[in-house]
């Protein structure tokens, strides 16, 4: 598809305007039988396998994180009045760049007597090298990749694009959650949510190419069943006498189970998407895994910044939801909120695929 050049013994910083000529070449990987094993024949250690401890912490964590993060939100938005949900999905998916950030910073520290521009070359090389471990990048990247002018499309063009794609999705899955945590409660909204690994579970089939046993496809089945049993079980909810009470929580729980079934489905294609085009599709060292993980990850946060405030403008001058700044009570459970978010987020990502 492409000229072929051979491969330069040395890279120029890539800091230089000619930084798109060091991309690795797609149709290098495009048309290779063999898997990318840039990083494990640098030397890294394989990670053969996590162990069992591991992942039983990360599905804790995700767990307690989602659960905090549900209650939280629900007390700021229900107790304390603040019905702020587009703005509460702004905050809470453009801190998904907070990680990233605070992890460049501990290796800039780790690394602060190597030179600024030697730091930032070796760490795009070893992003870009572990870009290109991904399975996805090497089938479908000519055909995914928004190129830019001059550029033949390298791993860092892949990720950016990729990740809009996610963006979008997760933005789906985000609005439908803070919605439904208006109409429903936070018990069920926790148990529907939940439900989103089972989702993942099913669109990995198409997606993903993964065969699912019997097993897998019972317990999709039952968690489905148990999602609708949910929305349609005790839609009432006893509101007060007093008119002048507020509406009681739950007080319209089918229409917000409907919304967070929705928010569901598209987190669960969210977590496979994410599989897909920003896991490396081998074994390769733990540092270049979780690079991949929080750049692909801080994205999402990144474009949540630059653009949904476009969403919450909107909001305000059409009175949807009309911006007001939370008092320092409500912006601690924001931050309770929040915190708790990153942790499950952090925990699903970071976990063994």
């Amino acid at each position: 598809m492409f000229n072929r050049e051979p491969p330069s013994e040395h890279q120029d910083p890539l800091l230089d305007s000619a930084r798109s000529s060091q991309d690795i070449e797609l149709s290098h990987l495009h048309h290779s039988n063999e898997r990318p094993s840039l990083l494990l024949e640098a030397g890294g250690t394989a990670q053969k396998g996590a162990p069992k401890l591991f992942i039983a912490g990360a599905l804790v964590i995700a767990i307690a994180g989602l659960v905090t993060q549900t209650e939280s939100a629900a007390y700021y938005e229900d107790v304390l009045g603040w019905k702020k949900p587009f703005c509460s999905l702004y905050i809470m998916h453009s801190s998904l760049a907070l990680p990233w950030f605070l992890h460049l910073a501990y290796l800039r520290f780790k690394e602060r007597d190597k030179p600024y521009t030697l730091w930032v070359r070796d760490y795009n090389n070893e992003l870009r090298a572990s870009v290109s471990t991904v399975e996805a990048f090497a089938v479908s990247g000519p055909s995914i990749v928004i190129k830019r002018a001059g550029s033949l499309g390298g791993p860092l063009d892949y990720l950016a694009t990729t990740m809009g794609i996610v963006t979008l999705v997760l933005t789906v899955s985000g609005v439908s959650w803070f919605l439904s945590l208006v109409f429903t409660t936070p018990s069920d909204l926790t148990a529907i949510y939940n439900c989103s690994t089972f989702f993942a579970a099913a669109f990995s089939v198409p997606i993903l190419r993964q065969k699912v046993g019997r097993i897998g496809l019972l317990a999709v089945a039952l968690s489905i069943m148990g999602t609708f049993t949910i929305a349609y079980g005790d839609t009432t909810a006893h509101a007060s006498d007093d008119a002048n009470d507020p509406p009681a929580v739950g007080a319209s729980r089918l229409f917000g189970n409907v919304i967070a079934l929705i928010g569901a489905i598209a987190f669960g294609l969210y977590e496979v998407l994410f599989k897909k085009w920003a896991c490396p599709s081998h074994a390769v060292r733990p540092s270049s895994s979780l690079n991949l993980t929080l750049a692909a990850s801080a994205l999402t946060g990144i474009y949540t910044l630059s653009f949904f405030w476009i969403v919450l403008v909107v909001m305000h001058f059409i009175g949807v939801e009309p911006f007001a700044l939370p008092s320092l009570h409500v912006l601690s459970y924001v931050i309770l909120s929040v915190t708790a978010g990153s942790s499950k987020s952090l925990s699903q990502l970071g976990s063994p695929k």
